[in-house]
């Protein structure tokens, strides 16, 4: 039964890139288990958007990609780390479904005190411009996901975001209606979308009386300037804890179950709901 208090350790780290002849895996991981020893117990641990093979690897990344299996190495190295930790690790990496179709995906890999629960895919891949000319180019080395798990863990039931995922406030409400008691979103939070983060993130909390964590890769990935600004919020709203800015950091928060309780006991949210006004979000 899962304790009315859950700790998270956010590691919020910077990571190395993949090149053609450096595979970064092994420098990530020290500094992972150095995070989480930093941290000390906590009952989920929690790294940003790609941070085990580097986030803007790019053109390298099928070099250094996870199998999306028990028996790869990695997910055998974290389920194995859970367990000694007792614990949840949610691992922000790229991974793969095999040679057919052989496609990457962006995705964080869960794992619960040795158990492989399973990956969530990022299901909207970033494509734009930005900044007037900045090309977000994330669909050139990501296919996108197509399915939204929540997991029963030793923590609770955990739905898992990745960054722009958070774009589309479908993607929170269908985490929170299929029993999520914490989203975590895992990001690469971009320096100019400061403001997005700060209004957007209490937004999605507030509107599905939930518990939400935030956590970022930090640090300059060939042009692009990740300003971390992990942090939690709790289901009204209010932020609990934030990591700096600009800098690595780990940091131990705790989400309340109470706190969602009260919250969905006193604003109705999900009762006031009226979905046959809705369908033409999927139609």
């Amino acid at each position: 039964m899962p304790a009315d208090t859950i700790r998270f350790a956010i590691c919020q780290l910077a990571s190395e890139l993949a090149e053609e002849d450096f595979d970064p895996r092994e420098a990530n991981w020290d500094r992972a288990l150095e995070s989480m020893d930093e941290a000390g117990p906590a009952d989920v641990y929690v790294f940003g958007e790609g941070y085990l093979n580097g986030y803007e690897s790019g053109e390298f990344l099928w070099r250094c990609s996870i199998d999306e299996r028990p028996d790869d190495e990695w997910v055998v190295r974290l389920a194995e780390e859970s367990a000694a930790r007792d614990a949840v690790i949610v691992m922000g990496c790229t991974t793969r479904k095999g040679t057919f179709p052989g496609d990457l995906y962006n995705s964080a890999i869960v794992v619960d005190q040795g158990r492989y629960l399973g990956t969530y895919n990022k299901n909207h891949i970033a494509a734009m411009l930005f900044d007037g000319n900045r090309l977000a180019k994330e669909r050139l080395y990501w296919s996108p996901g197509n399915s939204l798990p929540v997991w029963d863990t030793s923590a609770g039931r955990l739905g898992i975001e990745i960054c722009y995922d958070v774009m589309f406030p479908e993607v929170a409400r269908s985490l929170a209606l299929l029993g999520a008691e914490v989203i975590i979103n895992v990001s690469a939070a971009v320096v100019g979308f400061e403001t997005f983060w700060d209004h957007t993130l209490p937004t999605r909390a507030t509107e599905n009386s939930i518990w939400y964590l935030h956590v970022s890769v930090v640090g300059k990935q060939r042009d692009t300037d990740l300003f971390g600004g992990s942090r939690l919020f709790d289901p009204h709203g209010d932020l609990v804890a934030e990591a700096p800015r600009h800098e690595s950091k780990t940091l131990v928060v705790e989400a309340d179950r109470a706190a969602l309780l009260h919250a969905r006991g006193t604003t109705h949210h999900f009762a006031n709901r009226n979905p046959s006004l809705y369908s033409s979000i999927t139609a």
